[in-house]
C-alpha cells in the first residue's frame, strides 16, 4: 500500500505549487474561521469514476451489523479497486445529536461494519467526518451514539467538518439569484475515498434522503446559528420552490458525490422525515460503489416513483450513474422480497416533480 497522502499537505501543495488538479485556480483559500477571505478558491467537480458494472448488494436479515457486513463483502473487490492510495473518509448522517433522536442518524453498527470490512485490507487511518445538523461540536453526537467505542477496535479518527478549510461555490434561489456557499475541502479532495453511511429515510423536500443527499448536504459549512451555509440549501427563498431545492442538490452533486454508498434500512424512517418521521422495520442493508444505483434501489424498496424524485432524476439525466433497474446487477435479495411502501411526507404532492 502506498503511503497515504495527508490532506492538508496536499492542499498546501496546490496553493503554493500552483497545481490545479481539478480544485480550481491556485489561489489562496479562505479557512473556516475567515468570514471574508480576500482571495477565494472556487470549488470544481470532485473526481469520481462511474463503475463499469453497477452492482448493488441488497441484504435482508435480523442483525443490523451482520446485514451490512454481508452487503459489503459482496462488493469488496469494487471497493478495493476504488480506494487504491486514497484516504478513506466515512461520512455518517448526524442530523441530530441527542441519543433519543437515534432514528434520524446513522447507527454505530452500520459504521462499525464499514470499519470491519475496510480494516481487512486497508492499512491507513479511517477518518469519520461530519458536521452535525444543529452545527454543534461533533463530540456530542459521538458520545450520544457511542461512536467513541470504535477507537478501541479500529484505526479511526474523528474530524469535525466545522474545522475544515473552505472552498466557495454558488447555488440559485427561486428567483435565479446566486447564493454563495462555503464548502468543505475535505469532501472535495480528489485524494479522498468518500463513503456515505446513510439511513433509509423520507424527506419533506426531496421525498427521500439516501446516499447522495447525505454527502451533498454535508459539503456546505455549518458553524451553527446564522453561520449555516448548509441551511441556505433549503431555507428562505429556496424552500419556497421544491424544484429549486432539488436542482441545487443536483448542482452540488456536480462538486461532490460518494465513491461508496451504504444505506442502513434496518429501521428506516417514514412520514415526515428526515427528523420527525416514524420508525419502520425493513431490516435491510444496501451497498454499492455506484451511488446512483444504490439510491435507485433504495427508492424502489421504499415504494416511491424514482422518476418523480427531482434531484435523483436530474442526476440520472446527467448520466452520473446507473438508474435503470434492468441494467443494475442486484446481488443478494430480490427487490420484490424487500419492498415495503413507506408512508410519504405530508408535503408529497407539492414536492413530486
Amino acid at each position: 500500500m502506498k503511503k497515504q497522502v495527508n490532506r492538508r499537505d496536499f492542499v498546501k501543495g496546490l496553493v503554493f505549487g500552483g497545481s490545479t488538479l481539478g480544485l480550481g485556480a491556485g489561489l489562496l483559500a479562505g479557512t473556516a474561521t475567515q468570514q471574508s477571505p480576500k482571495r477565494v478558491m472556487f470549488a470544481s467537480r470532485r473526481t469520481h469514476a462511474v463503475p463499469e458494472i453497477s452492482r448493488v448488494a441488497l441484504v435482508k436479515g435480523n442483525d443490523r451489523r451482520r446485514n451490512m457486513l454481508k452487503a459489503l463483502e459482496m462488493i469488496e473487490p469494487q471497493i478495493k479497486e476504488g480506494i487504491k492510495n486514497k484516504q478513506v473518509v466515512i461520512k455518517p448522517n448526524f442530523t441530530r445529536v441527542r441519543a433519543q433522536d437515534w432514528l434520524a442518524s446513522t447507527h454505530v453498527d452500520n459504521t462499525s461494519a464499514l470499519c470491519e470490512c475496510l480494516s481487512s485490507f486497508y492499512r491507513g487511518k479511517i477518518t469519520i467526518a461530519e458536521g452535525t445538523g444543529p452545527g454543534t461540536p461533533l463530540q456530542e453526537a459521538l458520545d450520544s451514539y457511542e461512536y467513541t467505542s470504535l477507537r478501541k477496535r479500529y484505526n479511526v479518527e474523528f474530524y469535525d467538518l466545522r474545522s475544515d478549510d473552505c472552498l466557495v461555490t454558488y447555488i440559485l434561489n427561486k428567483d435565479l439569484d446566486p447564493v454563495r456557499l462555503r464548502v468543505s475541502k475535505l469532501l472535495l479532495d480528489p485524494y479522498t475515498y468518500l463513503i456515505s453511511a446513510a439511513v433509509l429515510k423520507t424527506h419533506s423536500l426531496a421525498v427521500v434522503t439516501l446516499g447522495l443527499k447525505n454527502v451533498v448536504m454535508a459539503a456546505p459549512m455549518n458553524f451553527g446559528g446564522s453561520e449555516n451555509d448548509r441551511g441556505r440549501m433549503h431555507k428562505d427563498k429556496v424552500s419556497d420552490n421544491p424544484r429549486a431545492f432539488n436542482f441545487n442538490l443536483f448542482q452540488m452533486s456536480c462538486h461532490v458525490v460518494p465513491d461508496l454508498v451504504t444505506i442502513d434500512g434496518f429501521v428506516g424512517m417514514e412520514g415526515n422525515g428526515p427528523l420527525t418521521g416514524d420508525p419502520v422495520e425493513s431490516k435491510l442493508a444496501i451497498a454499492s460503489t455506484d451511488w446512483l444505483a444504490a439510491d435507485r434501489v433504495g427508492t424502489e424498496v421504499m415504494g416511491f416513483d424514482f422518476g418523480r424524485i427531482g434531484h435523483l432524476r436530474y442526476c440520472a439525466q446527467a448520466e452520473m450513474g446507473e438508474a435503470s433497474l434492468s441494467k443494475i446487477e442486484i446481488v443478494g435479495e430480490a427487490i420484490g422480497n424487500c419492498r415495503r411502501s413507506y408512508n410519504p411526507p405530508s408535503s408529497l404532492k407539492s414536492i413530486l416533480m
